[in-house]
């Protein structure tokens, strides 16, 4: 699924560089990493999620998807599945420097990535409120949450409701009109 492109890039000329591409590109430490399509599933739980963002996160909150980088480090850019950025941002913008929650879809190919890697560049941004792991080959959702002091929990769900940053929702809107719909 990823396989690194060289040469090694800087921000910058990553940025002006994958605006060019017809492929989606992470900035790795350098070097861009590129990115394989997913599932119907996989789509259609991350659409339900932004959908569920846009209802609990009001104006001046924006929701953005793939679509939208999320720069994590001076030479680490990665796109998530589903986010919340509260800060004015401009409608063409096509990085978020800080957004308040981060939301992953695991597929097969991605797990070690978005458990391990992105979950510890994530969990480093100093405003992210929670991260959240969603399952796309069973019905859990993983999310990491920070302490008004600072600390990071964790909690797995896997019955109907779910908590992100305070606000909750059900495993059923999480997962409607996926093959883990009503399960």
């Amino acid at each position: 699924m990823r396989e690194p492109f060289t040469p090694q890039m800087t921000a910058e000329e990553f940025l002006r560089w994958a605006e060019r591409q017809e492929d989606k590109f992470e900035l790795h430490h350098g070097f861009a990493i590129a990115f394989a399509g997913g599932t119907l599933d996989h789509d259609g739980i991350s659409y339900n999620l932004r959908r569920i963002f846009d209802r609990l996160y009001r104006s001046p909150c924006k929701t953005f998807g793939s679509d939208v980088r999320v720069r994590v480090a001076e030479a680490v850019y990665y796109y998530c599945d589903a986010g919340v950025v509260c800060e004015p941002v401009e409608g063409g913008a096509s990085v978020i420097e800080r957004p308040r929650v981060v939301a992953e879809v695991l597929s097969r190919a991605t797990r070690a990535y978005d458990l391990v890697e992105k979950r510890a560049a994530y969990r480093a941004l100093p405003q992210l409120e929670a991260y959240a792991i969603v399952h796309s080959a069973m019905r859990r959702a993983e999310v990491d949450s920070r302490s008004p002091a600072g600390a990071w929990k964790t909690v797995t769900y896997d019955d109907d409701e779910t908590f992100i940053a305070g606000f909750s929702f059900t495993l059923d809107k999480l997962y409607a009109r996926t093959s883990l719909a009503n399960q």
